[in-house]
């Protein structure tokens, strides 16, 4: 299969430099397109009432000194032609990159990570967080280190949407020729505290392992033996030290996207990786499926009471 597109976010920075030259590694096997682009920071008028147009040859410098810098800082680990491609735009960076990966039809975005506290996630957070929130193709958070990615770990569920967050990551780690492994964190099993219930802890670990033991052969039948991982304990505490532990360089896992209220008091276990950044992380959107409407109990009575064209069947 044809990739479509890779869209890299550059802003001059240290960790927007890391994921230019992440973005170009996966586009060069690919044989995708790697776009750079640069969202030149908005400029308010007093009030904040709206910001201020750039006229186009300060524009033009802006985005000639971002290309300069470019250059200076990752020489040959991008090509020249991807450098001066740079698309320059106006505007805040996640909607920017969001806009650039719809119009071109991108499958990737790459984007520079950064360390933030609750309060700063809670509030908006980061264009990575932004990002991972709002658009629906995977989004790849590069973190520290520039090296060529030899191992990627793919954390899954066993439950919904786990199968395409693996088959993501054994995509990924088959273009970058790189060693994939796969854990499961089986967190403590929550069951409601109003009527006591009596588990057997041991019979649900063995349960889970045996699905998650499945869902890797249907998967990802190439990964065996000791790239077959399980862990006990909170799930973004056991990826961690299982990412550490393996010295892995890309982390995947699916984010089911919480709503906001879940995500300003407790967070996602996605969003706890990104504020810890272990490794670089590609967190791929997994879509619930559509429930079903329940059907009220008196027009279900009166369906079955029916018969052709709502005649009542006596």
């Amino acid at each position: 299969m044809t990739w479509k597109p890779i869209v890299a976010g550059v802003d001059g920075s240290p960790e927007s430099l890391r994921a230019a030259a992440l973005a170009w590694r996966i586009a060069r096997p690919a044989d995708a397109r790697c776009i750079l682009v640069y969202a030149v920071p908005e400029i308010w008028a007093p009030g904040g009432v709206a910001p201020l147009v750039y006229s186009p040859d300060i524009f033009d410098r802006l985005a000639a000194d971002v290309r300069r810098l470019l250059a200076e800082e990752l020489g040959d680990e991008v090509p020249a032609e991807v450098r001066e491609a740079l698309v320059a735009r106006a505007g805040r960076p996640g909607v920017v990159l969001a806009e650039v990966a719809q119009e071109r039809g991108a499958e990737l975005l790459v984007v520079g990570g950064r360390h933030h506290g609750a309060l700063a996630r809670s509030w908006g957070g980061s264009t990575a967080h932004h990002l991972v929130r709002t658009v629906d193709i995977p989004v790849l958070v590069a973190g520290p280190g520039r090296q060529i990615p030899e191992r990627v770990l793919a954390a899954v569920d066993v439950f919904e949407g786990a199968a395409p967050t693996l088959t993501a990551a054994a995509r990924y780690a088959g273009v970058l020729g790189a060693r994939l492994r796969v854990v499961h964190v089986m967190e403590p099993a929550r069951f409601p505290t109003v009527v006591p219930l009596s588990i057997d802890e041991t019979a649900y670990e063995a349960r889970a392992r045996q699905a998650f033991e499945r869902l890797v052969d249907a998967a990802a039948p190439v990964v065996t033996g000791a790239d077959r991982v399980t862990r006990r304990g909170l799930a973004d505490e056991g990826i961690a030290e299982e990412a550490a532990a393996w010295e892995a360089d890309v982390t995947v896992l699916g984010s089911h996207g919480k709503g906001w209220l879940n995500r300003m008091l407790i967070g996602s276990t996605t969003e706890r990786l990104l504020n810890r950044l272990p490794t670089s992380l590609l967190v791929v959107p997994v879509l619930r499926p559509a429930r079903r409407r329940p059907v009220r109990a008196g027009r279900a009575r009166k369906r079955r009471a029916s018969g052709p064209k709502g005649r009542v069947v006596l």
